[in-house]
């Protein structure tokens, strides 16, 4: 089957590199999710464990392929989009929770990774395969152009590590950038409250950032930036700083006192 240029359709066509792959993702617990499984370089292996493997691919033909392919073993096709899947869905079929192992398009890396965030007490653990420079800045820590918003988000709530890299010839179309692969563990229960005060206070804090923090735009506070210094001071970040210079336990700590407001 021809990849789709449309939705950015890249398959891994290397059987070392998806062996290291499912080898890091079995250190995890099952059952598993596989998010766009494609040609099923991934799903093979994981079939040959035996263990409960939900694949969810938005290709309409090769979820028809796969399906056929998979009748009868531990592997279920969804066809659907995983982004627009709903909550309760992931909680039916993974009841005691799961873990996610995926070959993502680089046009859909941050909105599924920010889905994951959303969904981390169905998913708590999850091997991606991500554009290179995409994982360097999902772990990426404090200083540098590398450090965004959803480093933060992840500095935060989980433990989010680089792995290995993955050239591009192992692809089929070879893309032009190299690949990495990822692991996230999501930390405990956070309460829902904080990760929203969390998201406001970092997006504010990102959204002029070649500027100091007291300029950030902060609509949400009813004393403008006087209360934002004010919450800035409290968790300890000089408002005269940068939004990259922050680490996340200190955006943590703002979170906290903005909720606490």
């Amino acid at each position: 089957m021809s990849p789709r240029k449309s939705l950015g359709q890249n398959f891994l066509a290397d059987r070392n590199v998806a062996a290291k792959i499912i080898a890091l993702t079995c250190s995890f617990a099952p059952p598993y999710l596989e998010i766009g499984p494609g040609l099923g370089a991934l799903t093979d292996l994981l079939a040959e464990t035996g263990v409960p493997v939900v694949a969810v691919e938005v290709d309409r033909g090769l979820a028809a392929h796969l399906r056929d392919r998979f009748t009868g073993g531990s592997v279920e096709i969804v066809e659907a989009d995983f982004l627009k899947v709903p909550e309760e869905e992931w909680r039916s079929r993974f009841p005691a929770g799961g873990t996610v192992v995926g070959n993502l398009p680089y046009s859909v890396s941050s909105p599924v990774v920010l889905r994951l965030i959303e969904l981390r007490d169905v998913f708590p653990r999850a091997v991606l395969m991500l554009q290179r420079e995409v994982v360097d800045r999902l772990c990426a820590g404090p200083v540098g152009k590398k450090y965004g918003i959803l480093s933060v988000y992840l500095g935060v709530l989980a433990e989010a590590r680089k792995e290995f890299p993955v050239r591009r010839a192992c692809f089929h179309p070879a893309p032009d950038v190299d690949s990495a692969v990822m692991s996230v563990r999501f930390a405990g229960e956070t309460p829902e409250a904080l990760v929203a005060a969390l998201r406001t206070v970092v997006r504010a804090a990102f959204a002029r950032r070649r500027k100091t923090l007291r300029n950030a735009p902060v609509p949400f506070l009813p004393g403008g930036s006087d209360q934002w210094c004010e919450l800035l001071l409290a968790a300890g970040i000089d408002p005269a700083g940068r939004a990259e210079e922050v680490p996340p336990a200190a955006y943590l700590a703002l979170a906290l006192a903005f909720t606490r407001m």
